[in-house]
């Protein structure tokens, strides 16, 4: 009874020592923590490049310093990377300092950033030693670091493993082997990685590097291969506080392995007097000091995983292979492994095996396992491509060294090459490595399209060959980084193509990340000339055209209507015969393309002759006769039919595009001599910047396209490509469609829908029109961009669905409407519809285009020299067009704009007197500047009559509108207005608009017809006052024989003067043109820009009153946004139409950030997409050029506040960022809207002080 009165203060004594030793436990890690958390560092990485198995980003990690006098830091090798890094450590006090990689191991996951110890000015350094040895299971542990995203986190946990099997993340990333893990319970997070494990005194015994979310494990790396190397780079650290090239031996023979249990490796066939040898030896080591267990490889040994192809022990070594002896001595784990091997490099080892039971030997070669890390970086049109590594020849099981795509980027993306794929030859010539595809590449011309090899790692056995197209304008020439490291950045060398060495223009296209270094252009002269002469893509073109089967398109009224533009038919006329013009309803594919070429159906002299029209009319069978008739059809539109493909680069992406690629059906509306126009909807030519190229249906060619009109309101683009880059016959086969605008498409019209298949096949089908004037009405995208406004489409009871597009025609193969795509953004998500445009929406900017290139070739036509005639007394082709001689349609005729400005001596004949051929030949770019299209800067939306009486629309009114529009009974009300533009000022939100300028209006149509009416007075007006201007200004008006493209060039960069027939000769509104060009954009400049727009009256019903307005209407450029700035890795331009259709800017709101880069200063500091910037360190940017002068001020990692006001909440924020000239160079993309190309100029680099 005693005993047991006694126990309850037993117990209580017992908890009372149990609660004092908690304490003084707790307060010893009190003090342990407060002496390493000022060592501990917030590490904020940036890696600039995709490079081996990382990817361009940007990431909070964890470090910690281990040698504060030489500033020394320690973190993992995946935050350190392997590739361009820029990076800072913050401390304790928050206190920033600039931190550069100067080390990082091959295999395992430990690196090292250095830091200068004089930059840390508000508090002592502090620093954390390594203890790998004080490691042990049972070990209480904390983890200091900055966990997700936490700036400073204490975890605790307890060592429960010294040998686990290394983590695995991923299979074509960083993966650690040939090394044990510790593994505690301790539930570390994404930000923790190079966070200090630490016992009770201090010590680091460990390096954090994973974990395993789900089962709460973390995983650190030992300590005792780190101390290693950190001693080595202790001894590179010279006394004037610089380094030189870090050195530390690091041995392999290329192969992986595990640590496998004795029971296992018995099954593998271990000898049982070799296991009985292994465990002597391995008792004898240990002694009586502690279990076993806690022994790193004293329950086993290391057997064989893989071995890398091509690698020392290929051939030698096998998975399964069981590893007695290195050089003599037993080893079973990886430390003793590694320290034999590491002092073996360069040198061999003597390996014993037992392989099934049988005992095998070799020496192996020792690898220096820096020379199979790669070391340099291609940087390739946007992409990165480098050697490949060690990590990803074990993670494929590859050879090293090969042609490794880290990131296919815009040039080989576009070419079909993927991510991680293996280039094996490039134009015929084996790239076995990184130098050899580097020479393959620099031997390229711009525009010049080559064979590439490549293979995957999924199909590795399989070679796969497309065409690389040889782009340098976007991105510039490659550029070649190579790693270093006693400086702790990468030196570059801009890789001159040997088509560009000593060219003039070399020095535009690469903003030089390095001094001294040539800049070579992608915009100017590229490939021993122009950019823009790209070498013709069929090896019969000839240049030209001289005398051929012309072609000029046919924009005519009703069907077979001869007035407008001289027009040549692709294939006779389609009989009009009552047997012949059956409807047949259903789908018709060409089974093959004999008819094209060979049939003697389409024979040219057999239908010259009237052949086709004869068999048509002779033909009995009725069935015949309908078959014939949709063939001939066909014929006649795939002739004029081409697929347009549409690659945008990732600098380019402007106005808010939503893909990088578009594919759809266009329609050659014209072509001459020198210039072809195509017409294509605006969700496949969306924006100016990027990439056309043209497959024609009538002839298997392709040449690249130039955006020439962009219409800011309706669903279609018109683009142009060079005849003479075609063949003869090509061009003799592409033929022009008509167009048939009028009489417009009723309901219960029959149509034909024809399209062309990505395999270049027709698709034709006959249907009934349900709604010839379908509103549309697109709804605003999450990111502004295009959407068709005042539109009115064509809708069918039948078409193909959303993948194919075309043209609507009827029985003669008048183009009646284009079929085209359509995009929009409903709940997030992209959806895609067909509908039909109908041609009197875009056949009169066809005919300006086409009347505007007419005016050019006839101004350069007159200022021409005379010629002499070529040798053999014949004129030159050009010079006969020029003049605007007529050729006989036998002989092949041409319009008034077909002559052409070919590359020397203003134009030249099939082939030269020294039968060069067109493969060789240049071309200057047509000028064609595109006109301007005047808006009524307000959206409207229809409203039934029945619910605008509700809302008090007088009556007389009502009738008024039911009687112009007794189908559709409706009235347009204001949705929303155009931000900074005058009708804005004017006009309310759910103002209904009855009339314009006293004209009841009740539809899209009634609209633009007023509005196109007014602007076509006003052109005229300000045209005869322009004339008589010149005629009283003594002579000094512009020359008629100045060709457009050397005008005077105005600020925004575009030609003075008029701008074509399109628009009424003034420069676009600063609304739009004038900042968007690189103006300031301010008020007095919108007030004169806007002084010269015309003015409509509106009658609207307000507030229920019916009241008049006068509204200033607004002017669209016809290319969109013609100006990109690139700074700091963020896409600055002028806000597109997508965004004021909002109907807000800010003050100052000349600089919109439109896209940003992944790895770059705008990426790290979140200057992101969406903003307008309105001042840089407190100067106003109200432009890009006040803009430009801000920051071409600004030093390489000079310190920027920025100003940004969101587009949708137009709040205002301030951030910071440091600029990088070296990884991100301040640069621009500029359009010539003469020719539409662009071209790439540099800012600030590197240099820039």
């Amino acid at each position: 009874m005693d005993r047991l009165a006694s126990l309850p203060e037993s117990l209580a004594d017992a908890e009372l020592d149990g609660a004092a030793a908690v304490e003084v436990a707790s307060d010893a890690w009190k003090k342990t923590l407060d002496a390493v958390a000022p060592a501990v560092v917030v590490l904020k990485v940036t890696q600039t490049r995709a490079f081996d198995t990382e990817a361009a980003g940007s990431s909070y990690a964890t470090g910690f310093v281990v040698d504060k006098a030489r500033g020394l830091i320690l973190t993992n090798r995946h935050v350190v990377t392997p590739g361009p890094v820029v990076a800072e450590a913050i401390f304790l006090n928050r206190e920033e300092v600039p931190v550069q990689p100067l080390y990082y191991d091959p295999v395992h996951d430990f690196g090292f950033m250095r830091f200068d110890p004089s930059r840390l000015q508000f508090m002592a350094a502090a620093e954390i030693p390594l203890a790998p040895l004080a490691a042990s299971v049972g070990l209480d542990i904390r983890v200091v670091g900055n966990d997700s995203g936490e700036k400073i986190s204490i975890l605790s946990g307890t060592l429960a493993r010294l040998d686990r099997d290394a983590p695995h993340y991923s299979r074509r990333g960083f993966n650690d082997f040939n090394t044990f893990y510790l593994q505690a319970a301790s539930g570390t997070k994404g930000g923790s990685s190079g966070s200090p494990v630490v016992n009770i005194r201090g010590q680091a015994v460990g390096l954090n590097a994973g974990g395993k979310n789900k089962a709460a494990s973390a995983y650190y790396l030992p300590l005792h291969r780190v101390v290693r190397a950190m001693r080595l780079l202790q001894a590179c650290h010279r006394p004037d506080g610089t380094w030189s090239q870090p050195h530390i031996p690091r041995g392999d023979f290329q192969a992986t392995f595990g640590f496998k249990g004795y029971d296992e490796v018995r099954r593998l066939g271990l000898r049982t007097e070799t296991e009985a040898e292994v465990r002597a030896a391995k008792q004898q080591q240990e002694g009586d000091g502690g279990p076993l267990r806690e022994v790193p490889g004293s329950t086993g040994m290391l057997v064989v995983e893989s071995v890398v192809p091509g690698g020392p022990a290929d051939g030698q070594l096998e998975p399964g292979d069981v590893l007695v002896k290195l050089n003599g001595q037993i080893v079973t784990e990886f430390l003793t492994m590694e320290d034999l091997l590491d002092s073996s490099v360069g040198g061999t080892v003597h390996v014993e095996v037992e392989r099934g039971g049988q005992p095998l030997a070799a020496d192996i070669r020792v690898q220096d396992l820096h020379t199979v890390t790669p070391k340099r970086l291609l940087d390739l049109g946007g992409g990165a491509v480098n050697e490949l590594s060690y990590q990803q020849a074990r993670n494929n099981r590859a050879a090293v060294g090969q042609t490794y795509v880290a990131e296919p980027g815009y040039l080989l993306g576009k070419a079909g090459v993927p991510k991680y794929a293996i280039i094996t030859g490039l134009g015929g010539t084996p790239t076995p490595n990184l130098a050899a595809f580097i020479e393959a590449l620099k031997g390229l011309r711009h525009g010049q399209r080559t064979p590439i090899e490549f293979y995957t790692f999924g199909e590795r056995h399989r070679r796969k060959s497309s065409l690389l197209t040889v782009n340098w304008r976007w991105y510039g020439p490659p550029l070649v980084w190579t790693r270093n490291n006693a400086a702790g950045i990468w030196d570059c060398r801009v890789e001159l193509p040997h088509s560009m060495v000593g060219s003039p223009l070399a020095a535009a296209a690469v903003a030089g990340p390095v001094a001294g270094l040539p800049a070579p252009t992608s915009g100017g002269k590229a490939a021993g000339g122009s950019a823009s002469k790209r070498p013709p893509l069929h090896p019969n073109s000839t240049p030209g055209g001289g005398t051929r089967a012309g072609a000029g398109a046919a924009v005519g009224g009703a069907a077979g209507s001869t007035g407008g533009i001289p027009r040549q038919r692709s294939v006779q006329a389609i009989p009009q015969h009552e047997d012949v013009e059956k409807q047949q309803p259903g789908v018709t594919a060409q089974p093959d393309d004999a008819r094209l070429l060979n049939s003697p159906v389409f024979d040219a002299s057999e239908a010259a002759a009237g052949g086709v029209a004869a068999a048509a009319v002779a033909v009995t069978s009725e069935g015949d006769a309908a078959n014939l008739w949709r063939s001939l059809l066909e014929e006649e539109l795939r002739c004029g039919l081409a697929l347009v493909d549409v690659e945008i680069p990732l600098v380019a992406l402007a106005d808010g595009v939503h893909s990088r690629s578009f594919s759809g059906c266009g329609v050659n509306v014209h072509q001459s001599d020198t210039l072809g126009l195509v017409l294509v909807d605006r969700n496949t030519v969306t924006i100016g910047p990027g990439d056309v190229m043209l497959s024609f249906g009538a002839f298997p060619a392709e040449v690249p396209a130039r955006v020439r009109f962009l219409h800011p309101l309706h669903n279609f683009t018109i683009v142009s490509y060079d005849p003479r880059q075609l063949s003869e016959e090509a061009r003799r086969l592409i033929r022009p469609l008509r167009l048939s605008p009028q009489p417009p498409l009723r309901r219960g019209d029959s149509v034909e829908l024809v399209c062309l298949s990505k395999s270049l096949r027709i698709l034709h089908r006959t249907s009934c029109v349900t709604n010839p004037a379908m509103n549309v009405f697109i709804h605003k995208a999450e990111v502004p961009r295009f959407r068709a406004v005042h539109e009115e489409v064509i809708k069918l009871d039948q078409d193909f669905g959303l993948a194919y597009s075309g043209v609507l025609c009827d029985r003669s193969g008048g183009v009646r409407a284009l079929w085209g795509s359509y995009s929009e953004q409903i709940s997030k998500e992209e959806q895609e519809w067909t509908a039909g445009l109908p041609a009197a929406a875009f056949a009169p900017w066809v005919e300006r285009i086409i009347a505007e290139h007419a005016q050019q070739q006839s101004l350069l036509g007159a200022s021409a020299p005379a010629q002499e005639p070529a040798a053999g007394g014949e004129a030159p082709a050009a010079a006969a067009g020029q003049a605007g001689s007529s050729v006989p349609p036998s002989s092949g005729s041409s319009d008034a704009g077909s002559d052409g400005n070919g590359s020397s001596g203003g134009g030249s004949n099939v082939s030269g007197s020294n039968g060069s051929s067109a493969a060789d030949q240049e071309f200057e770019p047509v000028p064609l500047p595109p006109p301007q299209v005047v808006t009524l800067d307000a959206e409207l939306e229809p409203l039934l009559l029945s619910k605008a009486a509700q809302f008090g629309l007088p009556t007389e009114w009502v009738s008024r509108l039911v009687r112009l529009d007794p189908e559709r009974r409706q009235v347009l009300r204001v949705h929303s207005c155009v931000a900074g533009s005058h009708a804005q000022q004017v006009l309310k939100d759910a103002d209904m608009v009855l009339a314009i300028n006293g004209a009841p209006v009740s539809s899209y149509n009634d609209v633009e017809r007023m509005i196109a009416e007014v602007a076509a007075a006003h052109a005229a007006g300000t045209a005869g006052a322009a004339g008589t201007a010149g005629r009283e200004d003594g002579g000094q008006a512009e020359r008629p024989g100045s060709p457009p493209y050397k005008r005077p060039r105005t600020e925004d960069g575009s030609a003075g003067g008029s701008r074509g027939s399109g628009g009424d000769g003034a420069e676009p509104a600063a609304a739009n043109g004038g900042s968007e060009a690189g103006g300031s954009g301010s008020e007095a400049e919108e007030a004169a820009a806007g002084a010269g727009l015309p003015e409509v009256q509106l009658t609207i019903f307000r507030d229920g009153s019916v009241q008049q307005v006068a509204v200033r209407l607004g002017r669209e450029d016809g290319l969109g946004t013609n100006r990109l700035v690139h700074w700091c890795g963020a896409q600055l331009q002028y806000p597109h139409r997508g965004v004021r259709e909002l109907g807000f800017l800010p003050e100052r709101h000349g600089v919109y950030i439109s896209r940003w880069h992944h790895g770059s200063p705008a990426h790290r500091y979140g200057l992101y997409a969406l903003h307008w910037v309105s001042e840089v360190n407190g100067q106003p940017t109200p432009g890009l050029d006040e803009f430009i002068e801000v920051v071409r001020r600004l030093p390489d990692g000079a310190d920027a506040r920025v100003r940004l006001v969101h587009y949708e909440s137009s709040k205002s924020k301030v951030l910071t960022l440091k600029t990088d000239h070296r990884y991100w160079p301040t640069w621009e993309l500029r359009l010539d809207s003469q020719t539409g190309e662009w071209t790439r100029h540099a800012i600030s680099s590197a240099t820039t002080t």
